[in-house]
């Protein structure tokens, strides 16, 4: 038994899991963030969730990353993008870094988005939505609805 321990501890993980970007386009005037319903082919169900994405080209930075994504999931950009918080997890999950996109605008030519799932709603909630949202388990209850609340909790 100790034997096939050992061997077990020296092996190391068969594959790195993606880091993940998510973003919180937020209207500092309304104080309202950008949520989407999107339909998840794995699931084979729909979500409310954050604009997100995996961390999939080497050469960019984590911060480019939130950019491109808000870009391509809901072809928005904004002149303020800036980091809120990350996470490193260990036990199971993917390092999950989270950025604000203030006062984000619709792009004219947003790029095509890559992803198979896609979008079947969207809308602006301002905190008390969202919390009922949460209340009703219309939204996961996980760390980036935390985050998400951190951020409306930056701007009151």
């Amino acid at each position: 038994m100790l034997e096939i321990l050992q061997t077990k501890l020296k092996e190391k993980p068969s594959r790195k899991e993606r880091e993940v970007v998510i973003v919180y386009p937020f209207n500092t005037k309304t104080k309202e963030i950008f949520i989407i319903q999107e339909y998840i082919h794995g699931y084979d169900r729909k979500f409310w969730k954050f604009v997100s994405g995996g961390v999939d080209k080497v050469d960019k930075d984590i911060q480019t990353h939130a950019v491109e994504e808000l870009a391509e999931e809901v072809a928005m950009e904004s002149n303020v993008v800036y980091h809120l918080y990350s996470s490193e997890r260990i036990f199971g999950n993917r390092p999950m870094h989270y950025f604000i996109a203030e006062n984000p605008i619709v792009m004219e030519n947003p790029p095509e988005n890559p992803d198979e799932d896609y979008i079947t709603n969207a809308k602006w909630v301002n905190q008390t939505e969202f919390q009922n949202m949460l209340d009703n388990k219309e939204m996961l209850w996980d760390q980036a609805s935390m985050c998400a609340l951190q951020a409306f909790r930056k701007y009151q």
